[in-house]
Parts: structure tokens; sequence; C-alpha cells
């Protein structure tokens, strides 16, 4: 454990550390697991390099439902080799081995060295433009509209009639009609 893991004990749930519940050995299992995983490759560090004590604190953090899962996929009765705890918990602990697999993944790929290594910003705000598509501006869909509403009355049996429909989609837009609403009355509404 680092200094500053060592010092600065975070809750997760109910106020107590998440590593608290891995000791020395649980952790070197875990080292061992990730480096299997991701080992050193094409200049990327291995994961058992990035996968320390505030890496695996952060992922534990942001998903405390996985120090459970954590434990027992790092329990001692699976032994120490790394290949055989895997297919143990591949038989018989699949869900297990997924929490496992997403502590291992989470905590790599969220270190600051390798989304630098592969590129990758982290979230980005990205601008939104709103607005109408060019179609309804061009006027694509005028013909629609100005053919009006194409139900029939369940009462009447009759094509459905609406006085002062729309007849173009800047029409239905922008209606300024008394007590019409944005879009209109197409006929489609209770109001």
């Amino acid at each position: 454990m680092t200094a500053s893991s060592a010092s600065s004990p975070m809750s997760t749930t109910g106020g107590s550390e998440p590593l608290a519940t891995l000791d020395a050995g649980s952790r070197a299992h875990l080292a061992a697991i990730a480096g299997r995983l991701i080992p050193e490759a094409h200049g990327m560090p291995s994961a058992a390099e990035v996968l320390t004590d505030d890496r695996v604190r952060f992922v534990l953090q942001a998903r405390p439902d996985l120090v459970e899962p954590l434990r027992g996929a790092l329990r001692v009765e699976l032994g120490d080799d790394v290949q055989a705890r895997l297919d143990a918990l591949g038989r018989g602990d699949p869900a297990i081995l997924g929490a496992l697999h997403l502590v291992i993944v989470a905590g790599y790929y969220t270190d600051r060295r390798v989304r630098e290594l592969i590129g990758y910003p982290g979230q980005l705000a990205i601008e939104v433009k709103s607005g109408a598509p060019s179609y309804l501006d061009e006027g694509l869909i005028d013909a629609v509209l100005a053919r009006g509403p194409v139900w029939r009355d369940p009462v009447t049996g009759r094509r459905a009639e609406v006085a002062g429909a729309p007849r173009t989609y800047k029409e239905r837009v922008w209606s300024t009609t008394a007590g019409s609403t944005q879009g209109g009355n197409d006929g489609g509404d209770s109001t």
C-alpha cells in the first residue's frame, strides 16, 4: 500500500476503506492476474504495473458492488496458479470472474498514463447543434402537410377535417393564430 493510500481512507458504503478487506496476499494475486490478462506489450504498461492501490480504490469507490465479488475472486482456496484460478472461476463463478475482469480493465483504462498512450483525452463536451433539419426548410414535407390529416373520424367514418390546419412546415411551427400551440393542431391531439 502506498503512503497516500494509507493516509486517505475513503469510504464506499458504510464508511469503510474498500481495500481494507484485501490483504497483502489478495493484492499479490490481483497483480499476478492483472499482469496475465493485460501484459506489457507494444509500449503499453502491464495492468500489474498500473493497478496500484489508488487505481483499485478508485474503481471500488465508483462500484462498491464489486468489493465482495473481488474478494471472492481472490480467495485463498483458489490457489496461487493464475491460470488455474481463472479456469476455476470461469467454470464455477462466471459472475465473479466478470467482476474481476471489470476491476482490472477499469483500473487500467482510467489510469492517466494509459489514456495518454492510447490517445484518449477522456470525455469531452461536444457542442450539439439544434434546429430543424434542412429538409424541413427546403419544403420537402410540405406536400404531406398540405394533404392534411389522413385519419377517419370513428364516429362518422369520414375523412378527418381540421379547420385551419397548417399547410406548410413553417405554418405549422410558427403558427400565430389565437389559441394555437407550437406545432399547430394536426388533428392528432385532443386540444
